[in-house]
């Protein structure tokens, strides 16, 4: 793919750094907070007093939602904002599937052709352009707001902005884009609608390109529709296969998070009510009286001594009242236990249906292996569709910015499967396989940040001459047996022979 010129991000006095910042400080959440709200107005029931309900959703109207899926997609996406800020299980779930991915896991191999191999200072300046360039992507950092994203409402439209400080990815809302295609690469293509930047023209003045260039067509025009451009376009999209239904990819677990907050809230009641007392001081008559204010004790007397005990003597949780006759109490049983008891099963029913709860719930791990098995599962349904868009996007974004790119490949793993896969890189580079800088990249280690270590420990500082591997008896054999008969440090002597425990069991056998 030939490359773009790189002039258009140029144009604005900010570097992308400080239009990050200024997006921060403007923007950031706004958005998210407006939806969220939104959907919290439409749920509620508008013929409760709050104050005094426990259900404060109207589940009816949810249910509508998931039977009419299609025509409730707006709806459904401002539903699972609302959930990511009011519920903790749900967060965490999202957190749980989004930090999964490890984008600095990677490969990056030049191009070669068998027939014409190009020359090594080509495939050297091809390499290293391109590991500029990544370093300045950080895509481990800048990817986590599109794949949070993805996990909320299934897609994310996003601006690609770049320059020599680094990238920086503005998210556009989904009501106001859609996907019109697929590159040739892989990922796909969208157009917006431009009058979204109506409510915010300040976009226009802070990041002038491409929204400046959007703005200008759709003055010119009138079209509300316009393509983004390529070099700028990011679309991610968690259900790849179905481009027209743009739903939560856990929409399935919103009515039980539902229930789940609802359920929490009636634990707060209840642990309220355990602690509340009422007292009253009542007002008796004299014995044989035969008019109803022929009180024993003057009410102007009692009255002054009730207020001053409400005022100075009564917690918050304590209620009283003055009526005829003695001074009583109302209290209310403490069931806290099984209501904690139907929190803890609700919880756990929504992790299990929405996978993590191996690891989100602690207590139900029991297993290694099953475990391990969890941990798989559920990388691959975290990232088997996401992954494979981010690393097209990365080749055809890398087309615009070096004029011959690498090849670049992530590894289908997550933080939970990376330990085995680190193992098997190690046998491979044993064996011969070129996986040494691949394997560093687990260690969080760029290709360049390995070779320069590299140079820096052995060409510069000489640490391999002057820090020598500690030896141990498991790697001494006899040759390294001085002239006195030890081996160094006083280590014992061994066979350079078979070691195996078949070997040392023939040898027993022969008397050798």
């Amino acid at each position: 793919m030939p490359a773009k010129p790189k002039s258009a991000n140029s144009t604005s006095k900010l570097t992308v750094v400080e239009k990050a910042h200024w997006y921060d400080e403007n923007f950031a959440k706004i958005q998210n907070f407006e939806i969220a709200k939104s959907a919290a107005q439409q749920l509620r029931k508008l013929n409760k007093t709050y104050s005094n309900s426990t259900s404060v959703f109207d589940k009816e109207k949810l249910r509508n939602y998931l039977k009419n899926i299609a025509s409730n997609q707006k709806n459904l996406r401002s539903l699972s904002w609302f959930l990511f800020y009011r519920s903790q299980i749900y967060a965490r779930l999202i957190n749980f599937y989004a930090n999964m991915f490890v984008l600095d896991a990677r490969s990056v191999v030049p191009k070669y052709d068998l027939v014409k191999p190009p020359k090594g200072n080509e495939m050297l300046q091809s390499y290293n352009d391109t590991l500029d360039n990544l370093d300045r992507m950080r895509l481990q950092g800048e990817m986590y707001i599109p794949l949070l994203t993805c996990f909320i409402q299934d897609i994310f439209f996003g601006v690609v902005i770049y320059d020599d400080t680094g990238i920086f990815i503005f998210p556009w809302p989904a009501d106001y884009a859609k996907i019109t295609g697929k590159y040739m690469t892989g990922d796909f293509s969208y157009a917006v609608d431009v009058s979204y930047l109506n409510k915010y023209q300040e976009l226009l003045e802070f990041m002038p390109e491409p929204f400046q260039s959007l703005w200008n067509a759709y003055q010119k025009d009138g079209q509300r529709w316009q393509p983004m451009p390529d070099e700028y376009a990011l679309c991610l999209k968690f259900r790849s296969e179905d481009i027209d239904t743009i739903v939560s990819p856990l929409v399935a677990i919103l009515n039980s998070l539902i229930n789940l907050i609802d359920l929490e809230d009636v634990q707060a009641i209840a642990d309220a009510q355990s602690i509340y007392k009422m007292l009253w001081i009542e007002l008796e008559t004299l014995q044989g009286a035969k008019d109803i204010n022929d009180w024993q004790i003057d009410p102007s007397i009692v009255t002054d001594y009730f207020d001053t005990m409400v005022a100075n003597a009564l917690p918050d949780y304590i209620s009283a009242a003055i009526v005829p006759g003695k001074l009583n109490e109302i209290s209310f049983p403490d069931d806290q236990t099984a209501d904690t008891s139907k929190i803890a099963k609700a919880t756990e029913a929504v992790l299990n249906t929405a996978g993590g709860a191996e690891i989100l719930n602690g207590s139900t791990i029991n297993n290694t292996y099953a475990f391990k098995l969890a941990c798989i599962a559920n990388t691959e349904y975290a990232i088997s569709s996401l992954l494979p868009q981010i690393q097209s996007w990365t080749n055809r974004f890398l087309g615009y910015q070096v004029k011959n790119p690498c090849d670049v490949k992530f590894f289908p793993i997550s933080v939970y499967t990376k330990a085995d896969f680190k193992e098997e890189l190690l046998t491979a580079a044993q064996n011969g396989m070129p996986t040494k800088l691949a394997y560093n990249t687990l260690n969080h280690f760029s290709e360049k940040d390995t070779i320069a270590l590299n140079v820096l420990e052995e060409e510069v500082l000489g640490l391999s001459d002057k820090l020598v591997p500690l030896s141990t008896s498991y790697t001494k054999s006899s040759n390294d047996v001085g002239q006195t008969g030890e081996v160094g440090q006083g280590a014992p002597t061994k066979d350079s022979g078979d070691l195996s425990e078949s070997g040392e069991r023939s040898r027993a056998k022969s008397g050798g």
